[in-house]
């Protein structure tokens, strides 16, 4: 306890709390700035949205990071002023049971400034650890409950990978944890479908599903999920950081949507696929994420409009 008060008055501790204080404004900005730039864009440009979010949230850690390096030196480069020597005769003028007793000064918001790096340091040590569980917890499903699919669905996902332009081996494999098609991995991606889904869906609405999570493998979101996790951990005290994050999420799913329409013309029929999926998902009482990720109902209305 002794060492975390004594660093917590150093200068760096100083520095920490500023740039946490300062990006307060910092962020407020950068998220009134993405919400003209939303609503000067039309709800169907997509990727347009989907730029300017992941823009402005990747913006906000470089911001948080500037204002640090600018606020570390000056915390650092105070001059000391030499200690004079004792005056023995002003020592010896006043009597120590005369002279008064010093009054505490009254705290401030200065005092209590530093120890705001702690606790940010201890947020962003909880935020990333559940984040790398959760990262296990998906790459365990790549390898438990799993079974292959039959040989012409194998067939159809290579089909559908050269017309995409995937060079990238993907896998398609059945699985008895997810009730939702799931994506995972980034080098060697792995499509998860829920048991029984492959045969219970018509080939149509199969195909549809099947692009939309190439179209995520062709536009690199499990990384950019991954980067959007390390900033949300970061400026996790940020009400802005979660909004911009949620807006960028939502509007992938609308851009792999319109990857889909495009690829197979069929608004209407890839509406009744998502449809179908949020109802074995609603069946199972689990939420999931990839094909039915983001606010279902919005996405539906905008592929019907």
């Amino acid at each position: 306890m002794n060492t975390l008060a004594a660093w917590v008055h150093t200068p760096v501790a100083q520095g920490v709390g500023w740039a946490l204080v300062h990006f307060l404004w910092e962020g407020a900005a950068l998220a009134a700035v993405l919400a003209a730039v939303l609503f000067l864009l039309r709800p169907s440009s997509a990727r347009a949205r989907y730029a300017a979010a992941c823009l402005t949230l990747f913006a906000m850690p470089l911001a948080f990071a500037i204002t640090l390096l600018v606020l570390l030196p000056s915390h650092q480069t105070e001059t000391a002023t030499a200690p004079r020597p004792p005056n023995a005769v002003a020592q010896f003028s006043v009597l120590p049971s005369l002279q008064p007793a010093p009054t505490p000064a009254p705290r401030t918001f200065r005092d209590f400034l530093p120890w705001l790096a702690p606790c940010w340091f201890l947020g962003v040590a909880f935020f990333y650890a559940r984040g790398l569980a959760a990262w296990f917890g998906a790459r365990r499903l790549r390898y438990r409950g799993i079974c292959a699919p039959p040989p012409r669905f194998s067939r159809c996902l290579t089909q559908l990978c050269a017309r995409l332009r995937l060079s990238r081996p993907v896998r398609l494999v059945e699985s008895c944890f997810t009730d939702a098609p799931v994506l995972i991995g980034c080098l060697r991606p792995v499509i998860l479908m829920p048991l029984g889904c492959l045969a219970n869906l018509p080939a149509g609405q199969i195909e549809c599903v099947l692009i939309h999570e190439l179209a995520h493998i062709r536009r690199h979101d499990y990384l950019v999920n991954l980067l959007q996790g390390f900033v949300e951990g970061l400026l996790f005290y940020h009400p802005a950081v979660w909004w911009a994050s949620r807006v960028a999420r939502e509007e992938r799913e609308n851009c792999c949507d319109d990857v889909v329409v495009e690829l197979t013309g069929e608004a209407r029929v890839y509406a009744a696929t998502l449809a179908a999926l949020e109802h074995r998902r609603a069946l199972a009482l689990q939420a999931a994420v990839a094909a039915t990720g983001g606010s279902l109902m919005k996405r539906i209305r905008r592929l019907l409009t």
